[in-house]
């Protein structure tokens, strides 16, 4: 069995903490493969030959990737204008067997004075269309983050815009790893500011 992980590292906002956060993620998070977001690896805890990563550009500095020491990784390569924000990895688990990981970030977009991840994800979809939909591809895909979308928000604005974007991953066949194990919303992020899930 292999085991994978996901976590949005919010470098932005804590990094003098990274160094260490990086050190815990490596050493004491049990997983084959891990997927982070919103993170700035430390090249001196990260093995450059076990990284992909791409910084999302312009003043972000951090960005998405995915490390794994375990079994041989490349980068899986495919046209977007949004890398950093997607980054995508090839990883051989047997010689006759690989599968792509995406690791993902709902970068928010300001449109008329308001913020929006769902523009952004849909554009990265629809770059994935490929991969997703490809003969040689479509069942061995994983993609994982913080997509900054629920349902949740759905309750909370007048047009159903993050349950359009889940009935398109479900289209494509990809299963929610939630499903089967909650009941409702679990809490995934924390904030001061909200107790909502």
């Amino acid at each position: 069995m292999i085991s994978l992980s996901t976590w949005n590292m919010d470098y932005w906002k804590h990094r003098t903490k990274f160094r260490e956060s990086c050190a815990y993620y490596l050493e004491d998070i049990d997983s084959d493969i891990k997927i982070f977001q919103e993170a700035l690896p430390d090249t001196i805890v990260f093995k450059k030959e076990s990284l992909v990563w791409h910084a999302i550009g312009d003043k972000r500095t951090w960005g998405s990737g995915i490390y794994c020491e375990k079994y041989p990784i490349r980068e899986y390569s495919f046209k977007t204008d949004l890398y950093g924000s997607v980054t995508a990895a090839e990883i051989n688990v047997r010689p006759d067997y690989s599968f792509i990981v995406v690791s993902l970030y709902g970068l928010l977009e300001c449109i008329n004075g308001s913020f929006y991840s769902i523009a952004n994800l849909h554009r990265i979809f629809s770059d994935l269309t490929g991969l997703l939909e490809g003969g040689k591809t479509k069942k061995r895909v994983v993609v994982a983050g913080d997509f900054n979308a629920s349902l949740q928000f759905d309750e909370r604005q007048p047009v159903k815009s993050h349950q359009v974007f889940f009935d398109r991953l479900r289209a494509w066949g990809l299963h929610n790893c939630f499903d089967g194990h909650y009941s409702n919303f679990i809490q995934t992020y924390r904030n001061e500011r909200s107790s909502v899930p």
